[in-house]
């Protein structure tokens, strides 16, 4: 992406955040204000603030769909999990976690019976002001956005928009980060906060 382009985009979003209440806004429980920004649902703006986040929500995901995030205000850091392969013996940093498919979006939740896996933290990446980060659907991850940051995601759907995988320590409980409809409190309070660190 040029600079021209990358200012002109930051632009346009700022604009989107300035007129906030213009818009419809979800809130879900990873402390993440949501709308979309075109009819199809494949560009989606991200505004994070942790205040919001359910308390111990299960952060560790796949996504229906691959994926570019644009980093337009803030900093994240994203950590990607992968498998241990049989045969590939016991990682001195791997976990366990129970894995189970995730029917996403509002009404969404668990479904089938979940599994066991054996993970480790292969790649820990910040992504700053400017930056873009590309996300295969199948790839493990969990994302840290500072408080503030303002993400605009494209989403490239393959066969199945609605199915993911979520996992949460083994011996732990599964906690929804289900979408909600955000109120004109949260908005104003979360939008303001983003646009006071917008430099």
């Amino acid at each position: 992406m040029s600079d021209l382009v990358r200012d002109l985009v930051r632009d346009l979003v700022r604009d989107v955040l300035e007129r906030a209440d213009e818009r419809e806004w979800t809130l879900q429980g990873l402390g993440m204000l949501r709308t979309y920004i075109d009819r199809e649902k494949t560009l989606r703006l991200h505004v994070w603030d942790s205040r919001y986040a359910v308390p111990g929500v299960s952060e560790m995901h796949t996504h229906p769909w691959d994926m570019v995030s644009h980093v337009i205000s803030g900093s994240v850091t994203n950590v990607r999990w992968w498998p241990v392969l049989r045969g590939q013996g016991h990682r001195y940093d791997s976990s366990f976690f129970l894995r189970q498919t995730i029917v996403c979006g509002e009404g969404g939740g668990l479904e089938g019976e979940p599994g066991l896996a054996e993970l480790y933290p292969a790649v820990t990446e910040r992504i700053w002001r400017g930056e873009q980060y590309r996300q295969a659907a199948d790839e493990i991850h969990v994302s840290e956005p500072e408080d503030g940051a303002v993400t605009l995601v494209r989403r490239v759907f393959g066969s199945d928009r609605d199915r993911a995988y979520v996992f949460w320590p083994e011996g732990g409980e599964w906690v929804s980060a289900e979408p909600r409809p955000a109120t004109p409190e949260e908005v104003e309070s979360i939008v303001f906060r983003a646009l006071a660190r917008w430099s």
